[in-house]
């Protein structure tokens, strides 16, 4: 495979450029590469994306995601049905061709010759078919358009979840690779030493357990993270081998909820699902007056002209005038089935409104949640934890602690640091669920907590 990569900061400033022909004198005649005998085109590596922010890959997102793209055509599809209701019909053309004979009434034969006809005739729908033809296909196109938006803000509450995600798990797993790194060089300073009692061996033996611990651990992080990496390019419309990095650092989001009923009323009125099935409810209503509308006659007018040519030529101009009789089909089951659908239009709309109440309040309370223990975990304890390891390490070399402290110091640094990012990643993704029921509306800019402070000294 041939790596064409250019380091323009490590250049000699006297060194010459490769011209053209040298250039492709490499490409053709040096082995490796990655031309086959085939002529087949080759194939350069994609380079590791340099770091983004997720508000970038949010706006990679949104611009290459393919499932994104159906629903824009969805949308171009309402479109283009609601420029064909807006059409007349084509007019129809009629003609006829028939032998005539004609006989007096002693059936002697007068004359014979040939009858023929033509008539144009356009037709003219009864008021008002048209009219909620056309308000259904505008509704058609404003339940696309919030389809298309509510599509357009999941996306991007996706990206930002898995993306926290990522940042989190990267934290977790930096975490874990100090302490192995740790109980690794601590491993091989005690191998150095003769060990010296069964205390000192089983000693030995503990850190040896701790070790594998925490690179199972490590293994179970990075495999998360592998999993993530391969959704969001695939969100990203990227290939899933592809590489990215992130520069991002995570803070408490900070919103306040305030009046929970007047946030939930105001969230259900902007929740673009309600608004979609209020759609639905008046669709199925102008479904129901189509039904009944249905039966109503249409009108054919056009002009008419006929000739005849048997014994004496006649030639007849005039006017057609058809439209269907309403005798037997009444639409009475279009117009059953037309108000089912509006029944069942109304009771989905009264569920949705059910399930996006319970849905904010579920939200804001493991928001809430999520905050207090927040709060009660600040990131300077998991500072002064990751210290504290660091000290007990120390500590044990020099004989001032035992091995269950340093072990147990260990356990609570990295319980500590998973939990509290834990209740960190609960809180984004409430708020981003918030941020989808509400479309947005019920909430200010976002924004963070301050960056973290810097590590301090252990007191």
């Amino acid at each position: 495979m041939l790596h064409l990569v250019s380091h323009p900061e490590s250049s000699d400033a006297g060194r010459k450029p490769i011209g053209p022909a040298t250039l492709l004198f490499c490409l053709l005649f040096l082995p490796g590469t990655g031309f086959s005998s085939t002529g087949a085109t080759p194939e350069f590596s994609v380079p590791a994306s340099y770091p983004l922010s997720t508000e970038e890959l949010v706006a990679e997102a949104l611009a290459n995601n393919l499932e994104l793209r159906s629903y824009e055509a969805e949308l171009a599809a309402a479109r283009g049905e609601r420029r064909q209701a807006g059409m007349w019909k084509n007019p129809e053309l009629e003609g006829t061709y028939a032998y005539r004979r004609v006989s007096d009434p002693q059936e002697i034969l007068v004359g014979e010759g040939v009858s023929r006809g033509l008539a144009i005739v356009q037709t003219f729908e009864f008021p008002g078919k048209g009219s909620l033809r056309k308000a259904m296909a505008d509704q058609n196109i404003r339940l696309a358009e919030l389809g298309v938006q509510q599509f357009r803000q999941a996306l991007a509450g996706q990206i930002r979840s898995l993306s926290i995600q990522w940042v989190l798990l990267s934290e977790n797993a930096q975490a874990t690779a100090e302490l192995s790194e740790r109980s690794q060089a601590l491993l091989h300073l005690l191998e150095a030493r003769p060990i010296a009692g069964p205390v000192k061996l089983l000693e030995f033996r503990a850190i040896q357990g701790s070790l594998t611990e925490l690179h199972f651990t490590a293994r179970d992080l990075r495999q998360r993270q592998e999993e993530i990496r391969i959704q969001l390019n695939s969100l990203l419309g990227r290939p899933p081998q592809q590489e990215f990095s992130m520069r991002e650092e995570i803070g408490t989001p900070a919103f306040p909820i305030g009046d929970i009923p007047a946030f939930m009323a105001t969230g259900e009125g902007n929740n673009l699902q309600l608004r979609m099935r209020n759609l639905e409810v008046e669709r199925a209503a102008k479904a129901l007056n189509a039904a009944e509308l249905e039966m109503a006659p249409d009108f054919k007018v056009g002009p008419y002209f006929s000739q005849e040519t048997a014994g004496e030529e006649a030639i007849n101009v005039g006017g057609v005038l058809a439209m269907t009789l309403p005798l037997w089909d009444w639409n009475q089951g279009g117009i059953d089935t037309a108000r089912a659908r509006q029944e069942k239009a109304h009771w989905l709309k009264q569920d949705a409104a059910r399930q996006v109440r319970m849905t904010i309040y579920q939200r804001i309370r493991a928001y809430t949640l999520a905050r207090e223990h927040l709060e009660a975990t600040p990131k300077r304890d998991i500072i002064l934890l990751d210290q504290s390891a660091g000290l007990a390490d120390r500590q044990y070399r020099t004989g001032g602690a035992g091995i269950q402290l340093l072990l147990e110091v260990q356990r609570q640094y990295l319980a500590a640091l998973r939990t509290r990012n834990e209740s960190l990643l609960e809180a984004w993704q409430s708020w981003l669920d918030l941020d989808l029921l509400t479309a947005g509306a019920c909430l200010p800019v976002r924004q963070a907590q301050p960056s973290l402070p810097a590590k301090s000294t252990v007191p």
